[in-house]
């Protein structure tokens, strides 16, 4: 269920950025940049929570705690360095350091550099 509230919130993200980016009329880059980071950490997620052993018990920092594990490099690229809590195979919750790339180019969305310690 926490699983899919995820998915829907990161779904309400890109709308909602999609809104600000291309339909709201406002010229503000600055307000665009913010959207645009937490839309790379919502799309980072999506690439980490794929390769986690039991990806329906991540759990990932706050809203208010991500935007410090976000480093806008410019062009369209973030570097995200962050963490999830999630159940290892012998069913423990742990905290697994992670970080990667995200790049928006194109219209596309690709991750780099995708390292989970």
């Amino acid at each position: 269920m926490k699983n899919k509230l995820q998915h829907l919130f990161s779904g309400l993200a890109i709308i909602i950025f999609i809104f600000f980016a291309f339909g709201s009329g406002d010229s503000d880059s600055s307000s665009t940049t913010e959207h645009s980071k937490f839309l790379a950490y919502n799309y980072a997620e999506d690439f980490i929570e794929q390769r986690l052993k039991s990806p329906s018990t991540a759990e990932f920092p706050g809203v208010s705690e991500k935007d410090r594990h976000i480093t806008d490099l410019g062009g369209g690229e973030y570097q995200i360095n962050s963490w999830v809590d999630s159940q290892n195979g012998f069913g423990a919750m742990i905290r697994t350091n992670w970080s990667c790339k995200i790049i928006f180019i194109d219209g596309k969305v690709k991750a780099e550099n995708i390292v989970i310690e």
